[in-house]
């Protein structure tokens, strides 16, 4: 397994794994508006994180680590990648929507809010405004500023 995040541009690289942990995958678009990072192993992706960055604040979604993986470190790591790349876009606060996963999140630094104070930009994506059930838990981490010289990993160049 190659231990190093890299842009995920292609839904086929990221879908089979969103749908195998039962993630929402009605909007995936990779691009500027959605960046995907991933680790890859002998079978392609074993795991992903998405970024939907919006000025100062940012939505963590699609976190999913097949089963094989778990237990390793990967989430953290790809979170902590994640943060880093928002970090480098100028955003300062992260959400996310998780139905199961708010305690590893918690002590990630995340901390939870009630879903009616999302700013608009985060209510208006499509994980907040019905993806996700109503029923998931909403969580925002205050980012610090990104270290001098840190710049977003460029999008490969799409074909």
């Amino acid at each position: 397994m190659n231990r190093t995040p890299t842009p995920l541009t292609e839904p086929a690289d990221l879908l089979p794994l969103l749908r195998a942990c039962d993630l929402p995958v009605g909007d995936i678009a990779p691009g500027p508006a959605q960046r995907f990072f991933g680790l890859r192993g002998a079978g392609g992706c074993i795991a992903v994180v998405g970024l939907e960055p919006s000025g100062a604040l940012g939505l963590l979604r699609s976190l999913a680590v097949a089963p094989a993986y778990r237990g390793q470190g990967v989430a953290r790591q790809l979170v902590a990648y994640a943060e880093t790349q928002a970090r480098a876009l100028g955003v300062e606060r992260l959400f996310l929507l998780t139905t199961d996963a708010a305690p590893f999140f918690t002590r990630l630094g995340y901390a939870a809010l009630d879903r009616a104070a999302a700013p608009p930009a985060i209510r208006s994506s499509a994980q907040f405004a019905g993806l996700c059930p109503a029923s998931a838990s909403l969580l925002c981490k205050t980012l610090g500023a990104a270290a001098p010289g840190t710049q977003p990993l460029q999008e490969a160049a799409q074909p």
